[in-house]
């Protein structure tokens, strides 16, 4: 039995009891996967996501995990409270290798593992990738399942739509959330093969198909998140890379970009050794950067809608700590663009600040450095500029005839400055360090702009 720690406050049973299914309201909405996410989210945040129209959590709270008969707790996670009109689904991960995890003495045991759960829960979402063979013994589990529980729901595989057992999965619970993301194993690289697009709309349209038909509601999964992997020189993959930047991938002089980026897949050749973060780099590798292209979203998204889904579930929530996926503003508006404003920010720093509701997104195509990432530059008529730091941007470059013959020059030389920086999301800014200028010289002397075409020359407020 998971501790007592992470059952759902009485309230929120209570609020959960009341609520019906958002089919009923006729609202296509939007909601999030929460994997892996602590003791909750702090009230700040729960109010962002009431505000951008997010009513629902779907929260893991820990993972079950099969030894043949037995079926033992493999960690847990606290989910948060449904305050501030956040609903909060608890999620639990079955992992189950066996030949029969859903039969006899194993389903028994499974099912008094669920059952304190469901009595505190009065709902449950089962997530498990189960095999094409089990299909009909896991449906047959959840209907067993669902006597425990007022209301059940499970992740699925898109390609469950056309096995047997569909029907009597449908019969099971009481919503799906298929998983259009991930769609079949990535290629080894090479005679053609590159990796898969996190959303290829070709193929999420071919996988909509089969859901036309399906009888209960059901909601479509798509992905939010970045994804860097390492290949060798043999184009094998050594796995996903944990930790990195944005700033790392369009400034590492390590990296060449070999393939531009389509549907949000950019392909970097590694030209000498060193490291990503905790990856180590060899001269030969390839480093491919996947996340979800925002026309593609929006085309799938337009899809799942016109093939009857009640709504679509990002994996996974965005954190405003974590800058690899779209903001949460982005995600949850897939029209929306951002807006880029200079501004100063005392008497001797600027501050750029994403107005918009939509991200600038990360710059990753080009095999040339201005063509990765995005330059703030400061032009004057004359060498006006004393010192200047890079504050929270990546870098500050100093030039003269910056137009025509761009040399690099030291500061107190320069007519041009220039701030690099990788990417903006809504919401967020970046402040310069110190930018000293001469005696009697003034911002007001000052212009500025965003390249590539984000913004023409403007005078600083």
């Amino acid at each position: 039995m998971m501790p007592a720690c992470i059952r759902l406050p009485c309230v929120v049973m209570a609020a959960l009891l009341c609520l019906c299914g958002r089919v009923a309201a006729g609202d296509f909405g939007t909601a999030f996967w929460v994997w892996h996410g602590g003791e909750g989210l702090p009230r700040g945040e729960q109010d962002e996501l009431v505000r951008r129209g997010v009513r629902v959590l779907y929260w893991q709270v820990g993972e079950l995990k099969n030894y043949g008969d037995v079926w033992m707790w493999n960690g847990n996670n606290m989910p948060l409270s449904a305050s501030g009109g956040v609903r909060v689904v608890p999620v639990i991960r079955l992992d189950a290798t066996g030949h029969a995890p859903f039969s006899g003495k194993s389903l028994q045991q499974l099912l008094a593992a669920l059952a304190p759960e469901a009595f505190w829960s009065h709902e449950l979402q089962i997530d498990y990738d189960c095999p094409d063979r089990l299909l009909g013994q896991y449906a047959a589990a959840l209907t067993q399942l669902r006597r425990l529980v007022p209301r059940v729901s499970a992740t699925a595989l898109a390609g469950w739509s056309q096995l047997p057992a569909w029907l009597e999965l449908q019969s099971s619970v009481d919503e799906l959330f298929p998983m259009f993301y991930d769609l079949e194993p990535d290629p080894k690289l090479g005679g053609g093969n590159l990796p898969l697009p996190l959303v290829d709309p070709a193929k999420v349209e071919r996988e909509l198909q089969g859901w036309r038909s399906c009888k209960i509601p059901w909601e479509a999964g798509l992905p939010s998140f970045a994804r860097v992997t390492l290949y060798d020189s043999g184009g094998t993959a050594c796995g996903h890379l944990p930790g990195w930047t944005w700033d790392d991938l369009c400034f590492d002089p390590a990296l060449t970009t070999s393939r531009s980026t389509q549907l949000g897949v950019t392909l970097f050749s590694v030209v000498s050794g060193g490291r990503l973060e905790d990856a180590a780099l060899q001269a030969g590798d390839i480093v491919a950067t996947r996340w979800p292209d925002l026309e593609a979203l929006r085309e799938v998204v337009a899809n799942a809608k016109a093939a009857g889904a009640s709504g679509i579930v990002y994996f996974r929530l965005p954190a405003p700590y974590d800058p690899s996926g779209w903001s949460l503003a982005q995600i949850t508006n897939l029209q929306a663009t951002p807006h880029l404003e200079l501004s100063r920010n005392g008497a001797e720093q600027l501050e750029l600040v994403n107005n918009g509701e939509g991200d600038l997104a990360p710059r990753l195509s080009g095999t040339e450095g201005r063509d990765r990432g995005y330059s703030l530059e400061l032009d004057a008529p004359a060498p006006i500029f004393r010192d200047a730091l890079e504050g929270e941007f990546w870098r500050v470059m100093a030039h003269v005839n910056p137009d025509t013959a761009p040399q690099p020059v030291p500061i107190p030389l320069a007519t041009r400055l220039t701030f690099w920086f990788s990417h903006l999301r809504a919401g967020e800014r970046l402040n310069t360090g110190l930018i000293q200028l001469a005696p009697g010289a003034n911002f007001g002397q000052v212009r500025y702009r965003i390249v590539p075409g984000v913004t023409q020359w403007q005078s600083i407020p």
